[in-house]
């Protein structure tokens, strides 16, 4: 593909991001406030949970909101610095508060240890991320920030996969269950491989060296 074709490429999908982000965001932000109601299983967790929940649900989703702004705006460091702090704050909320509103909600066992693991490697990745830059390693810096908007955009992965699931008729539970873990490890697992991949696709296109 042409480099200025990628390039559009690039674009084109990072821009379906910050529309993506931005429409989960915005219903995060709606179930922190209530509006609309809450169906019953968040609504039961919010009476479990009552400042824990509503701190989630509003710490995640400004911080989804503005995660593909920070990726975006890397080559302006002043902006991304001051986006990047303000966004590792809230994500780190975010994923801190997930941890016991995983353990305490209604879904099946399987399912809560795969939002809870989720919540997990959100904060090693996060703290990781902040502790590479301090150290000015640069690379490692967006190695992890990669990682852990992988394991953010589970969130994303989670509500479209589970409202094609819907419209199959799948049963909820062991779905629930399964999609807890593949929402978030699936893109994990492309972010990871993708450096390998791309080294062995280019190995594989050079020409083979003449013999004799």
């Amino acid at each position: 593909m042409p480099r200025q074709d990628r390039t559009g490429l690039g674009r084109g999908l990072a821009w379906a991001g910050v529309v993506l982000t931005a429409v989960v965001g915005v219903a995060a932000l709606g179930s922190a406030s209530g509006v609309p109601a809450l169906p019953e299983p968040l609504a039961e967790l919010d009476r479990r949970l009552p400042v824990v929940f509503k701190v989630h649900m509003a710490a995640a989703g400004l911080g989804l909101i503005l995660l593909p702004w920070i990726l975006l705006l890397r080559n302006r460091p002043s902006v991304h610095r001051v986006l990047g702090r303000i966004g590792a704050s809230l994500l780190f909320l975010g994923a801190a508060t997930a941890l016991p509103s995983a353990l305490q909600s209604e879904a099946v066992p399987l399912a809560r240890l795969g939002f809870f693991t989720q919540g997990v490697l959100c904060l090693v990745f996060l703290v990781g991320g902040v502790r590479a830059i301090r150290r000015r390693d640069a690379r490692r810096h967006a190695q992890l920030m990669a990682r852990l908007s992988a394991v953010v955009f589970g969130v994303i992965v989670l509500r479209a996969l589970m409202a094609v699931a819907a419209s199959l008729g799948w049963p909820f539970d062991p779905t629930y269950a399964a999609l807890a873990w593949l929402s978030w490890s699936l893109p994990l697992a492309m972010v990871v491989l993708w450096p390998t991949l791309v080294r062995l696709a280019r190995g594989s296109s050079r020409p083979a060296a003449a013999i004799g």
